[in-house]
């Protein structure tokens, strides 16, 4: 049976429009609507481009779908109508609806991935379903929701206020508050905005703007915090303004504020319940920073967060929640590797169509590794695209992690983006213990922080952060063969598995998804080569 799950919608702030489709129990085919219509996020859309795709990748027709499931259960009987119109609008099919709690999305999405038997759920956004905040317990086949809590207290709210109040984009560059906030101490007193104590958090209400009913919600373009806020802490930063000190602190202060809130909650639900392997998911989860302070509370036994914990990973959590009600029990996941793959013909025909020259190679990872240990900066396009909003070694720029300047370099001359922000290393999945410190070892979807050892930032200038610690992805030979062979490679020359591992594309442009996008942003930034399947391409 195959069952499709959707995110998408018409309402203003819902973004990450995306398309699982799973076949008895098991994802076949995964896509962001971004990586196809080169809209970064796809607000406020439904995703047209990533069905057709998942239909194809599986080599079926739309009308062999038995279900779609999405969230949305609280939006009433007219979504289901925009729903309706969509399908036969679109594909000239009608098919069977089923609507789900967003939050039992993101919950079903990570527990079911995870595959543990028994596991506290926590899911953490700004908001779905008019819910902020969710804890649950996965058991076997079943969801149990112990406790919701209602926006406007939500987690993902109060991190927004502080991403836009220092001069981000709030619901979009939450990522970049986290990567500065090592940069600052943690020195402005925040508990009055979020007030925390053994019972739990509570966002205060006085210091966000307030939203008469019938009104819109604000524009991510418009402050939402209050002149109450602005008169404890000032102006926010203008955006594209030098940063000072100020708000590297503030960031600091607000990255720790959030990561308390989140570990009171956890282990006040561990005391409670005795269980002791915790899931992940929604927008929050994404914070990697935050990740590694819960991996490190001492009753935690285990923790699994869900890879596209933001709200692309809604079509994942819904299409196994409607498997269940099939009697049919979603599979654990092994990678994410769920997007389309490109044959040698599909990249000689972009190569050709677009003038250029390539050169036909036999071994790609050899060739790749020897172009990074030689200080090149390279685009590495191979196999099936990655589900979810990190480049885990098939739509990858790469580097020498080794070389004092390439984290600047990268950040000016290719990816066009502020130089604080950190890069991710790749690594051999057994060379773990020769250069990070933490509870779980094996890391292969780059969600959790860990802190490096001793000298490591020294021996890996490019991909540890100021404060000692790196968002890893570690490689095995199963998940990916051919990236492992070139880090294999990489240590065999460089004495080190390990590459500075980046997303393929550059500032405000969503990953690379094709032949002909890999191409136009590789001759669009300042990369050295790209490995496109069993092509090299140079300047």
């Amino acid at each position: 049976m195959y069952i499709l799950g959707i995110n998408g919608g018409v309402r203003l702030g819902y973004r990450d429009a995306s398309a699982v489709l799973l076949k008895d129990g098991e994802i076949v085919a995964a896509v962001e609507e971004e990586r196809l219509n080169r809209i970064k996020s796809s607000p406020h859309q439904l995703p047209e481009k990533a069905i057709r795709q998942v239909v194809e990748i599986a080599g079926i027709q739309i009308e062999e779908v038995a279900i779609v499931a999405t969230h949305g259960s609280s939006w009433g009987e007219q979504y289901e109508s925009v729903l309706k119109n969509f399908f036969h609008t679109n594909f000239d099919f009608i098919p069977n609806i089923m609507r789900f709690h967003h939050h039992d999305c993101h919950a079903a999405g990570a527990y079911f991935s995870s595959g543990y038997d028994e596991a506290l759920i926590f899911t953490f956004d700004n908001s779905g379903d008019g819910i902020g905040t969710q804890i649950a317990i996965g058991k076997d086949n079943s969801i149990e929701v112990i406790e919701r809590i209602e926006r406007p207290n939500s987690l993902g709210m109060f991190y927004g206020m502080a991403t836009q109040f220092c001069g981000f984009v709030r619901d979009s560059d939450e990522f970049k508050l986290m990567g500065l906030a090592p940069y600052g101490q943690a020195t402005i007193d925040l508990s009055d905005v979020l007030r925390i104590d053994e019972t739990g958090f509570q966002l205060n209400l006085d210091y966000l703007q307030k939203i008469e009913p019938g009104q819109p919600q604000p524009s991510v373009q418009q402050a939402i915090f209050s002149d109450k806020f602005i008169e404890k802490y000032g102006k926010g930063r203008i955006p594209n303004q030098k940063i000072s000190q100020f708000y590297k602190d503030f960031a600091a202060s607000a990255q720790q504020q959030l990561e308390l809130a989140i570990v009171t909650l956890i282990r006040k639900y561990i005391s409670k319940t005795g269980i002791k392997k915790i899931c992940i998911s929604g927008g929050v989860g994404l914070n990697c920073a935050a990740n590694k302070i819960i991996l490190e509370v001492p009753e935690l036994d285990a923790l699994f967060v869900q890879p596209a914990s933001g709200d692309a990973g809604i079509s994942q959590g819904a299409v196994y929640l409607a498997s269940l009600t099939q009697e049919i029990k979603p599979l654990k996941i092994d990678n994410v590797y769920w997007g389309k793959s490109y044959t040698d013909e599909d990249i000689f025909l972009a190569i050709n169509q677009l003038g250029l020259k390539a050169k036909k190679i036999e071994k790609p990872a050899k060739l790749a590794a020897q172009l990074i240990a030689e200080g090149q900066v390279i685009g590495w396009f191979q196999g099936r695209m990655e589900f979810g909003p990190r480049a885990l070694g098939n739509r990858s720029i790469l580097a020498n992690p080794l070389l004092e300047n390439i984290q600047s370099q990268v950040n000016q001359i290719i990816k066009f983006r502020e130089g604080f922000r950190p890069f991710c290393p790749s690594l051999l999945e057994e060379d773990f213990d020769l250069y990070f410190e933490g509870k779980q070892k094996i890391a292969p979807y780059m969600t959790i922080n860990y802190s490096a050892k001793p000298e490591v930032k020294r021996l890996l200038p490019g991909v540890i952060h100021i404060n000692n610690t790196a968002r890893i992805q570690t490689v095995n030979s199963s998940q990916n063969p051919l990236y492992y062979e070139l880090l294999q490679e990489l240590k065999r020359l460089t004495g080190h598995g390990i590459a500075l591992n980046t997303s393929f594309n550059v500032n405000h442009q969503p990953i690379v998804e094709n032949p002909v996008q890999a191409i136009s942003t590789f001759f669009g930034s300042g990369l050295n080569s790209l490995i496109i399947g069993n092509y090299w391409i140079t300047k």
